[in-house]
């Protein structure tokens, strides 16, 4: 990018992409309330509030860590305007990030940088928009393709998730080996743990607990690892 370029990231996109960003968000927040208002109002089903209070304290205790680790693991890939988009759009993990982190890797994007914020932009967008696509094909074709599919070929599907982090993880791990491996073994440790029900006292089973502890354990890893060579290098190009 020219000086020109830079100019208007900082004082145009930026600031524009912000602005939208936290008005969208939080409008969606009153807006997930509507499927239940449309249910009250035209069928006239009155919530059970006992119900819903107990379902929305077992939700918060699930999810609220996820709100941690999500903005410290996918940051740095779907950066800021991806995040927003992630954040209202859904399958942050399993779609937009892995998509976003592919073209990241195609165009040799440094993360961070102005053009890695623009690329993670585009390639979370595409995302969104295939996946609303598919999805639509899913729901009108699902039940036909599942009758005709062959039923290693359905087995084998459970296996596409773990696949595709699988591969997130080689993609970045390559970039960083003695990183890549330390976490490598954290993950394993952790995730044996988890199998030992050694988290079972937390609510929803500590399901949550080892992407929680991987993604902090990395974020400090990688800080004491690198936190100063790259303060030295900002002070010296200072």
């Amino acid at each position: 990018m020219n000086e020109e370029k830079y100019t208007s990231f900082h004082n145009q996109y930026m600031p524009n992409i912000i602005k939208w960003g936290r008005i969208l968000n939080l409008l969606m927040v009153p807006a997930m309330f509507l499927p239940v208002l449309f249910i009250l109002i035209f069928f006239d089903v009155d919530p059970n509030m006992a119900g819903a209070i107990s379902g929305s304290i077992a939700y918060i205790s699930f999810s609220l860590p996820y709100y941690f680790t999500e903005l410290i693991a996918l940051g740095p890939i779907l950066h800021v305007p991806g995040t927003y988009i992630a954040f209202i759009a859904g399958n942050s993990r399993n779609i937009c990030a892995v998509a976003t982190s592919s073209a990241l890797d195609v165009t040799n994007a440094q993360t961070g940088t102005p053009e890695a914020t623009i690329m993670a932009t585009i390639a979370t967008a595409v995302s969104v928009i295939m996946k609303f696509v598919i999805v639509l094909v899913i729901a009108l074709t699902g039940s036909y393709i599942l009758s005709v599919v062959p039923q290693e070929v359905i087995t084998c599907l459970t296996y596409l998730l773990p696949s595709l982090f699988g591969a997130m993880w080689m993609q970045w791990a390559i970039t960083d080996v003695k990183l890549g491996g330390i976490l490598l073994v954290i993950a394993l440790a952790v995730n044996f743990g988890y199998r030992q029900g050694i988290f079972s006292f937390l609510p929803a089973g500590g399901e949550y607990m080892p992407v929680l502890i991987c993604v902090i354990v990395g974020y400090l890893i990688a800080k004491l690892m690198y936190g100063k060579k790259l303060q030295d290098g900002t002070s010296s190009e200072a």
